[in-house]
């Protein structure tokens, strides 16, 4: 679990300290982690949070770490693909099925 931990964090571009501080939780606690100690049951189940992954891919490393996404959804993300993600969370659902209509018409205008 501390590889997948390092690789995720590393992937994102984050250091032990900014991961440590979103979880407040010193960055010594972190680094044990990656090295393979036990997170304990509450630290487990934000770090998947936080990195927004499977609890089943963070503890056995089983399946993708981002479900359904193809290679080209993989992280590491541009800062405007974050920006993007960012907004999106903060959309409606009928906001992001507007917006999707909308990505899909200029990527794709020739789809019915």
């Amino acid at each position: 679990m501390g590889a997948r931990l390092r690789q995720l964090r590393k992937e994102r571009g984050l250091t032990q300290v900014e991961v440590a501080a979103a979880l407040d939780v010193s960055r010594s606690h972190i680094t044990q982690v990656e090295l393979g100690a036990d997170p304990g049951f509450a630290l487990f189940v934000q770090l998947a949070d936080f990195y927004n992954v499977p609890l089943d891919y963070l503890y056995r490393g089983f399946g993708s770490p981002f479900p359904g996404a193809d290679k080209n959804c993989q992280p590491p993300y541009s800062a405007e693909e974050l920006a993007l993600i960012e907004l999106w969370r903060e959309m409606g659902e009928d906001q992001r099925n507007l917006i999707l209509t909308l990505i899909e018409k200029a990527v794709r205008p020739n789809v019915a």
